[in-house]
């Protein structure tokens, strides 16, 4: 499952970005705090959510000043578009959703465009809890040692957070370091 935000989903950051030059440069940071938050704002939306959530957080967000300045403090940290891509896509997540098509934001001014929710999620089997997602881990770790940056070790917590919530390892490794995770 890719949810792009503002044109651009977790993959095609990763290949538009040198490997080498990304994970030295970037901190050692969660998603896991991006997806608090957008959790924490999502549950206040009224339910039914409609396939334009990821706009509708994003503007609850611009319109309740200290969500604003949480989101501001994590876009100081991690970027503004590893904040927006990671929010939607942790919304989808959260929802078992997906969607393909990319739209404008009309109502929100923090978010360029992003993808409409209207679809489920391919379901995930099982979620692996810890123990199964480090041996997950681990297998693909080294199953592909030689392609992966020499430094990928940084990021196994955040690594695992993916995998337990249903992300295949395959995209974790690939996805964590790019978003600056």
């Amino acid at each position: 499952m890719f949810v792009c935000v503002d044109g651009i989903c977790p993959t095609e950051l990763y290949i538009r970005l040198s490997a080498s030059t990304l994970f030295r440069s970037l901190p050692s940071m969660k998603t896991s705090d991006v997806r608090s938050f957008v959790q924490e704002v999502l549950h206040s939306i009224h339910q039914p959510y409609t396939e334009h959530v990821i706009e509708d957080v994003f503007y609850a967000i611009e319109h309740r000043p200290e969500w604003m300045s949480e989101y501001e403090s994590l876009c100081e940290m991690l970027g503004k578009t590893t904040v927006n891509t990671w929010g939607g896509r942790w919304i989808a997540i959260t929802l078992g959703k997906s969607g393909e098509k990319q739209v404008t934001s009309k109502r929100c001014s923090i978010l360029g465009s992003y993808s409409l929710l209207d679809a489920d999620a391919k379901p995930v089997t099982v979620k692996p809890k810890e123990e199964a997602a480090l041996q997950l881990m681990a297998d693909y770790y080294f199953a592909n040692k030689d392609l992966l940056p020499s430094d990928i070790r940084k990021y196994r917590e955040q690594i695992v957070d993916l995998i337990m919530a249903g992300v295949p390892p395959s995209e974790a490794f690939c996805i964590t370091p790019a978003d600056g995770a």
